[in-house]
């Protein structure tokens, strides 16, 4: 018999000692109580005569908790005596920040934190009435930041917050509301999405047109009930062949570059594949009854039960795992999970266009990769008769004047050198791994100079900022990068090595950060184990600090761009105030500069 004791913390917010010692108490309690338990229910099973099947009091297993050879973790109920019990805690207030001079990722990051602690704690609380100011005061900079137009701001990403009580019934907030994208409601404005987002539901929605004229029949597609959500993790797509009766389970992936996938990426039909099988099955559960859905849930079930004792999956079952690249342009895949499969739904034709628009897109200075944060995205974003186009422009006026303040001196050489040194020194273990792992990542490195001065030069505001508020202290650019160093068989043996910058912000604090993590996939009894280690290092670069004149250039461009901003929309009051203190507090800054000899 084993016994599990699953224990899970989750704080928002900073928690005092005396809650630190309320919450070491709940699990004491917790433990002893669950100790109990087990004894009552091993009394009970050994009471039993051999002949009697042993009950497991009906735990349910987890899907996405998953252990050696692929077994699923039991959630321990004991006949339902073992709820797991929410311990709250007191938890300071984070401290609130000017959101107008917040990145957009450090915008994204405060709300979410905000909002958190909101919804952990009630009205009661002493701080609550502030942060509510506060919580407002962000969704407004987000809507602000995501160009609404003229069109009413809608809802912000994510849960709505409490809000003030309102004539009617109160409002309350579902559990599932807090986990999952909850439509909000209607509205023309554009919701604040990432270009890279835009692909992958735009190739996402086009899947069941494109597989419809292949024969196949959607069951689980992007809309209908128990819909698979867009960019969602899991499989995308299940369908049925009118012809064949195979099942088709298919992961999309709608790549803006023009290149051979990676079957490393196809985390879904692969390493992941028994959660996505689970995730599969109840969302078949919940749709409107068809013909063949219990045939369907049966193969699917069968399938899961195979993958996850580390077998293939049966030939008779006719299920086909399957990788395709509708909204993207990718050109075949390699080293792709067993029993995986690709199909180009795209053509060679697409490719070669966009090959063109790559090129002449490069030929005038422009970059043709779809923008992987809100702001790029919504720079690039323009109206042509109503529609978004998806055509390459140049950027606006803040941005191109950043791009012209002079960068010099940034040393982008000295974060090569830095992360290659504390990559080979926190995981080679002999000099020959240290000679190939930098053979294999000082050219990635290399080319990441280029996207690094790029970002830097997208955060010119942002710095220009700091250097006013912080006179006399060095500017950094801090770069993060992840080392992934691939390793396989029993010894552990070298295969490769991958770099990807994950990171570029600007501080006027020197940070230095590395830390190692190790990732295991695959099945022992399929292809065999590999190993990966995961090398995170943060490393800064000092910067050299503006001169008046190109201060008082930004500057003069950030009022300009927050004047045609806040003239071409339509703000609520709390918006409009915002705005307002903003162009109080840079043309403050801008007449300071003009005076100072």
């Amino acid at each position: 018999m084993t016994c599990h004791f699953p224990i899970t913390v989750s704080i928002v917010g900073e928690p005092s000692a005396a809650g630190l010692e309320q919450l070491g108490r709940a699990v004491e309690e917790a433990l002893a109580e669950r100790f109990r338990q087990a004894r009552q229910h091993l009394t009970t099973v050994t009471a039993r005569e051999p002949a009697v099947p042993v009950v497991t009091g009906g735990e349910p297993r987890d899907p996405l908790r998953t252990g050696p050879g692929r077994r699923t973790y039991l959630v321990p109920s004991f006949d339902g005596a073992g709820a797991l019990k929410p311990v709250r805690l007191a938890a300071a207030a984070p401290p609130s920040r000017d959101p107008a001079l917040l990145s957009d990722a450090q915008l994204d990051t405060e709300y979410l934190q905000v909002r958190s602690w909101l919804l952990g704690h009630g009205v009661p609380d002493v701080a609550y009435s502030g942060m509510r100011t506060y919580a407002d005061a962000l969704e407004g900079e987000l809507r602000r930041r995501s160009g609404a137009g003229a069109s009413p701001p809608g809802p912000p990403p994510g849960p709505s917050l409490p809000g003030p009580p309102l004539p009617g019934p109160p409002l309350v907030l579902r559990p599932e509301a807090l986990a999952h994208d909850v439509p909000g409601p209607p509205t023309d404005r554009p919701r604040p999405r990432t270009g890279s987002y835009a692909g992958g539901a735009y190739g996402e929605q086009d899947l069941p047109h494109l597989l419809g004229q292949r024969g196949v029949h959607a069951v689980i597609t992007s809309t209908g009930a128990g819909a698979h959500r867009l960019n969602e993790p899991g499989i995308d797509y299940v369908g049925i062949h009118a012809g064949t009766g195979e099942l088709w389970l298919v992961d999309n992936k709608a790549s803006n570059e023009v290149k051979v996938l990676d079957g490393a990426e196809v985390t879904s039909l692969g390493e992941n594949l028994h959660p996505s099988l689970t995730r599969a099955i109840g969302k078949i559960e919940q749709a409107a009854a068809f013909e063949g859905k219990a045939d369907v849930l049966k193969r699917l079930g069968r399938a899961r039960d195979a993958v996850a004792a580390g077998r293939p999956i049966p030939d008779e079952l006719k299920i086909r795992l399957i990788v395709t690249n509708a909204g993207g342009y990718v050109d075949g895949a390699k080293s792709l999970p067993p029993q995986v499969e690709f199909l180009d739904l795209v053509g060679p034709e697409a490719r070669a266009a966009r090959l063109a628009d790559i090129a002449k897109a490069e030929a005038t200075g422009v970059s043709p990769t779809r923008p992987r944060s809100r702001r790029d995205t919504e720079t690039m974003r323009r109206r042509v008769g109503g529609v978004v186009s998806r055509e390459p422009i140049r950027v606006p006026v803040r941005v191109r004047v950043a791009s012209g303040v002079r960068a010099a001196g940034i040393g982008l050489a000295k974060v090569v050198v830095a992360v290659i040194w504390a990559q080979v020194a926190a995981k080679a273990r002999e000099q020959y791994e240290s000679r190939k792992i930098r053979e294999w990542t000082e050219p990635k490195l290399a080319a990441m100079e280029p996207e690094i001065q790029s970002r830097l030069d997208s955060q010119v505001p942002e710095l220009v900022q700091l250097q006013l508020r912080n006179p006399g202290k060095p500017l950094y650019g801090v770069v993060g990068v992840l080392t992934t160093i691939h390793r396989r068989g029993s010894d552990e043996n070298l295969m490769d090595a991958e770099v990807e910058l994950t990171s570029v912000s600007v501080a006027v604090e020197r940070i230095e950060h590395s830390e190692t993590s190790r990732a295991t996939g695959g099945s022992r009894w399929l292809a065999g184990q590999w190993q990966k280690d995961l090398v995170r290092t943060t490393h800064s670069v000092e910067l050299q600090p503006f001169g008046r004149d190109e201060l008082a250039t930004v500057l003069r461009a950030e009022l300009a761009q927050e004047e045609a901003d806040a003239g071409a929309q339509s703000m609520k009051p709390e918006q409009a105030r915002a705005s307002e203190r903003r162009r109080d507090e840079l043309a403050a800054q801008l007449t300071w500069l003009e005076r100072e000899p």
